[in-house]
């Protein structure tokens, strides 16, 4: 199925207002190209026909994708998608990362560094103004000096106008990169700190094994004072006890490691005092959110929106090479003024009004390398928006299989569970009578604790598709919340 089809066309719009396609638009330039080889006199005759048309690209044509989930719920879906969790200490935990997290801090100065550039480059379509005095001193005699000069390149073919337009799509972009890192920071927060809990869990969890492999011992022990039992049972259950006690150790390294981890997240220092994390319990999985329409998604998913923008600044990137093969013209004006005194300074003006049309004749082409360069560009991005797509639809796709089929497993287990505890129960009671071996008893207690400690990594894992889920569905607020007024438009970015 044709999920996504996108036609990326530059034009070049002429007086007539015809629109003409990529290739026919390649042989446009090359035939006005060619007026180069004629006297300066012709292409200046030529150019008021031409005035001053913009070289723009076709918008983007993008079919929705069609289509709807497996599988849908009832919640509603929040910007701060944390909020749909009922954990108070999730919600403290992510504002403090939003706020301190260093990654997020330099995004949102990579958006800063965009934003000005945005505005450096709209500048270009605007004259130039410069204003000097100055002061020479020979043998006693002062000569005063002042200029006013202002210069303005004419916009003939659209490149200073694509080149405000790049940078402006390119500032859109990182916009979105912001809220797609913030996005996933906060997914990593929740991720960080439900396996903290579960790991937590796991060392309680081991200790109450212990306690639970102890008591058996003693019971061995004493029946083997007895007589009852061979040296092996002792010794065998002593190596269980010995195993859990490695594998607390190791929860226990897991349990610093991700304290640790979350404390980068939250911009802190692992080594910084007064760090603690409370230990709680997994949460009850909320709500199913509703999931929406795949072209819901595309919409407002960041990092989809982020791609779409870089097509568009490619497009511009398009205009901006090919309006480089074609004559620039620059006008110019300038007063200046000499005197021998400041109050005669301003008293005699010299004027100057020129014009200065520059084109290239040779450049062993550079300029159709460029263009072409810019052409590939441009179909790599698309292919971009249309790889992210389909990342974007997969990963909602697989968050909701994932958690449907562990809830299966969940349940699965829970059986399991109350099996092996009456299993346990009952090896254990006929091994006191002497009508079972031991390794029956040890074979029961290790399935049930094994499958104990799987249970609860199996319910944080699906904590963790949940919050997959609402990472693939998020839509951004970030950029937004950091905005004082609406998105400008290309003229606007260059009058900021």
């Amino acid at each position: 199925m044709n999920i996504i089809n996108v036609k990326v066309e530059s034009l070049l719009l002429l007086s007539n207002k015809k629109r003409i396609t990529m290739k026919s638009q390649e042989n446009h330039h090359r035939a006005i190209a060619r007026l180069g080889r004629y006297k300066a006199v012709v292409l200046m005759a030529l150019l008021p026909l031409v005035g001053c048309t913009p070289l723009a690209s076709e918008p983007a044509s993008i079919e929705a994708p069609a289509g709807q989930f497996s599988h849908t719920g009832t919640a509603p879906l929040v910007s701060h998608w944390w909020e749909a969790f009922p954990d108070l200490q999730l919600q403290s935990l992510e504002q403090t990362a939003l706020a301190a997290n260093p990654d997020l801090l330099a995004t949102q100065a990579r958006l800063a560094q965009a934003e000005a550039l945005a505005r450096k480059s709209g500048a270009s379509l605007y004259p130039q103004l410069q204003a000097g005095v100055s002061n020479t001193s020979t043998e006693g005699d002062n000569s005063y000096s002042g200029s006013l000069a202002a210069s303005y390149e004419l916009d003939l073919w659209g490149g200073l106008q694509a080149a405000s337009e790049s940078a402006r799509q390119s500032w859109l972009a990182s916009r979105e990169a912001l809220d797609a890192a913030a996005i996933t920071l906060t997914a990593e927060v929740a991720d960080t700190w439900y396996e903290l809990i579960e790991q937590s869990g796991q060392i309680k969890l081991l200790n109450e094994q212990q306690q639970t492999n102890r008591q058996m011992l003693e019971l061995i022990e004493l029946r083997f004072d007895r007589g009852m039992v061979q040296a092996t049972d002792v010794l065998q259950q002593r190596q269980l006890i010995e195993s859990s006690d490695a594998l607390l150790a190791n929860a226990r390294a897991e349990q610093a490691a991700l304290e640790h981890q979350l404390s980068a997240l939250l911009g802190q220092s692992p080594t910084a005092p007064g760090i603690y994390f409370a230990e709680g319990d997994l949460i009850d999985l909320p709500s199913l959110p509703d999931t929406g329409l795949p072209a819901e998604l595309v919409q407002h998913r960041p990092d989809v929106r982020q791609a779409f923008h870089e097509l568009k600044a490619a497009e511009a990137d398009i205009a901006i090479a090919v309006a480089d093969r074609f004559p620039s013209l620059t006008l110019s004006a300038s007063l200046t003024s000499t005197a021998g005194g400041l109050s005669g300074l301003f008293s005699d003006w010299v004027s100057v009004i020129a014009g200065e049309l520059l084109g290239p004749v040779f450049d062993g082409g550079q300029r159709v390398a460029e263009v072409d360069r810019t052409n590939a560009a441009a179909r790599a991005a698309l292919h971009d928006y249309s790889s992210t797509v389909i990342s974007a639809l997969t990963e909602v796709e697989d968050a909701l299989v994932r958690e449907q089929q562990q809830r299966l497993r969940l349940q699965s287990l829970d059986r399991q569970l109350a099996l092996t505890a009456e299993v346990v129960e009952r090896t254990r009671y006929n091994y006191t009578k002497g009508v079972a071996d031991y390794l029956d008893v040890l074979d029961a207690l290790r399935t049930h604790q094994a499958l104990q400690r799987d249970q609860l990594t199996a319910r944080r894992t699906l904590l963790t598709y949940r919050i997959a889920l609402h990472r693939a569905l998020a839509g951004g607020w970030l950029a937004d919340s950091l905005e004082t007024t609406a998105v400008p438009s290309m003229i606007e970015i260059a009058s900021l």
